[in-house]
């Protein structure tokens, strides 16, 4: 055989040889790369899943986009929509009353395709929570802040501030979706007291002059007002108590709002009760064993009434 084919032959050995190791070792490295885009994309994928059981979806979306990055696959990006929209919903319900809006991106999650059956079911119930939030804001709390507002404009304090009150008094209001709801009415409530104290203090002032002058006129009665009083206490017998204490604690303006929502709460109607019908009802109630306004019963108002106090 002449050398030149022999040179030949051992060429095209040697780039062969070479060509099938520069093939094993770009195999070797793909498929190294594959295993560790895997590796990643699983790590994300539950570290996603475990967020979601804390109901911390930022993060959950987070990971889930990591995952994505790693492996691009449908389920990761349906995952991480699903978090994002409930993570949204969540914020706007806690830190607005956009209502409508939060309710809607959890319906959006909740319909998710492909989605996390854990989050779908999670959806669901928050879906459920918003609804209630937003017709509570809807029929009692809004119709409420309207009145306040308006008595506001009419210079008439004493009712936007009952109304205020009557919002921060509500079984629900503490809870976390009304956070913005009960952070803002805090604060009407604080310039409504303001306007109340200024008014009443102005009140006050311009009719201390003529207070002054018919003073003396006032004396000169007073004993004979007081010996009627005293003749008509008598005849009476224990009547009507006139005493804004129960149990040692004074009553507030306040506490007698809430003894108003109690008896609506309860289906009885406190029109043409005073406030000091309402307190006379809140001490017999205590003088039952219910010493907190939350806990005045139908029976103690049947009790109250019957009693003729």
């Amino acid at each position: 055989m002449k050398k030149s084919t022999i040179l030949s032959i051992i060429v095209v050995a040697v780039l062969a040889l070479g060509g099938a190791g520069v093939y094993f070792y770009s195999s070797q490295q793909k498929q190294s790369q594959e295993q560790t885009a895997n590796s990643s994309y699983s790590s994300h994928m539950q570290a996603g899943k475990e967020a979601v059981k804390a109901k911390k979806y930022s993060q959950a979306a987070d990971e889930f986009d990591q995952a994505y990055q790693a492996k691009a696959t449908a389920q990761a990006k349906n995952y991480q929509a699903q978090a994002e929209n409930l993570a949204d919903s969540v914020k706007l319900a806690k830190t607005t009353v956009k209502y409508a809006s939060a309710l809607n991106l959890a319906q959006k999650a909740q319909e998710q395709n492909g989605g996390y059956s854990v989050m779908t079911s999670q959806a669901k119930k928050l879906v459920k929570q918003l609804k209630a939030v937003k017709d509570n804001y809807d029929s009692e709390i809004k119709p409420l802040l309207n009145k306040a507002a308006k008595a506001m404009e009419d210079s008439d304090y004493d009712s936007a501030v009952s109304a205020y009150s009557s919002i921060l008094d509500l079984p629900y209001i503490n809870g976390a979706y009304y956070a913005k709801v009960r952070s803002d009415v805090k604060d009407l409530l604080k310039e409504a007291k303001s306007k109340q104290e200024d008014s009443s203090s102005s009140s006050e002032s311009s009719s201390s002059d003529s207070s002054s002058k018919s003073s003396s006129k006032e004396s000169s009665s007073s004993s004979s007002s007081a010996a009627s009083s005293s003749s008509s206490n008598q005849a009476e017998g224990s009547g009507a108590s006139n005493n804004d204490k129960v149990g040692g604690s004074t009553v507030t303006s306040r506490d007698i709002q809430q003894i108003r929502n109690q008896l609506d709460n309860l289906g009885e109607s406190t029109a043409g009760w005073s406030p000091q019908d309402l307190i006379n009802l809140f001490n017999y109630a205590y003088q039952q064993g219910h010493t907190t306004i939350d806990s005045i019963t139908k029976d103690d108002v049947e009790g109250y009434l019957k009693s003729g106090k």
